[in-house]
């Protein structure tokens, strides 16, 4: 049925001495694609020396693990690290050995609780002449896809939790030059954007692949929306994207970003692009005629939480940077 799709579920399948994970989330994501997508491809990209035991999967990609990357140092000369260089060599290698028409780039930590998103996918056919550099549009989702970030607007804050759409936009997307360690001097100890917040990683997947089809942006910093960034950040999201929350989606996440997680509250989620945010968006750059589809109350309910939980951080945010650069 799903024959025309291949999963590339990407990650280590057992946690990491620097990266905990649910017991069995593995095993839970792989049942997951066999029930939701039958017939579909499963490809496994994990790193050598992984127990695979009791693992069902099609094909198998063992990838040489590129380590932490370092991005940034605490004010005590300690580095941050993070997993950006892995994601990217995992997914990647990944894409290469897809031979179907569509894939998709699934964590190994999450799963999937439906296939709703393959509908949604094939849904929105029409585009604007600018900014549109995929084939079709990629159906991400809404976790960590942030349209505020500590009470200030953000630019390209696109989640890398999951993508789906074409294989050839998939591997344009991820297959990407892997970053290069931060090397702190006595001028710059913490990172290239002090005093202000770091660019973050998922912002930094989405410069990298504008940087390499030949369309630079320069953002300087999280929050950096000089010159038309936001109204060029949203063009591209309304023309090579489709925002769902996990529900509309049809996905499944581990146990850290569910129950008390910051993420997984009302405030968290208010915080992210709406599914009737981003059909604002097609509607004001592609298709003016759109009826976008959401429920009064939803929105009243979002407006009214950022208005008096969210945007008020923006208060401490701005103090802090400023504060920050009087400290330097």
């Amino acid at each position: 049925m799903f024959e025309d799709i291949s999963v590339v579920v990407q990650g280590p399948v057992q946690a990491l001495k620097d990266r905990k994970q649910d017991d069995g989330i593995t095993q839970t994501c792989l049942k997951s694609v066999r029930r939701h997508l039958p017939g579909a491809t499963i490809i496994l990209s994990t790193w050598h020396g992984q127990d695979l035991n009791g693992l069902d999967y099609d094909e198998l990609v063992l990838c040489d693990d590129p380590g932490q990357n370092i991005r940034q140092y605490n004010s005590k000369g300690e580095p941050h690290y993070f997993n950006n260089n892995r994601q990217i060599v995992s997914t990647t290698e990944g894409l290469k050995k897809v031979k179907t028409k569509y894939a998709i780039k699934l964590r190994s930590d999450n799963y999937l609780t439906s296939n709703a998103f393959v509908d949604f996918q094939k849904y929105f056919k029409g585009y604007s002449d600018k900014y549109k550099f995929l084939n079709e549009r990629v159906v991400v989702c809404d976790v960590f896809t942030r349209k505020i970030a500590k009470g200030l607007h953000v630019a390209f804050h696109i989640s890398d939790f999951f993508y789906f759409g074409l294989t050839e936009d998939l591997l344009s997307l991820w297959d990407l030059p892997l970053e290069v360690d931060f090397v702190p001097t006595d001028r710059v100890p913490i990172d290239n954007c002090a005093p202000y917040h770091l660019v973050d990683c998922t912002q930094l997947f989405v410069l990298k692949f504008l940087d390499k089809v030949g369309f630079n942006i320069n953002l300087r910093h999280l929050h950096d929306l000089s010159g038309d960034k936001l109204k060029i950040s949203e063009e591209f999201i309304a023309n090579n994207l489709i925002i769902l929350n996990e529900n509309e989606l049809g996905l499944g996440l581990s146990s850290k970003f569910k129950g008390k997680a910051k993420v997984n509250s009302f405030k968290g989620k208010c915080a992210h692009y709406q599914y009737y945010e981003w059909q604002r968006l097609y509607k004001k750059y592609v298709n003016h005629n759109h009826v976008i589809d959401a429920k009064l109350s939803r929105k009243i309910r979002v407006a009214l939480t950022r208005f008096i939980l969210i945007y008020p951080r923006s208060i401490e945010t701005i103090f802090n940077i400023y504060r920050k650069k009087l400290t330097r």
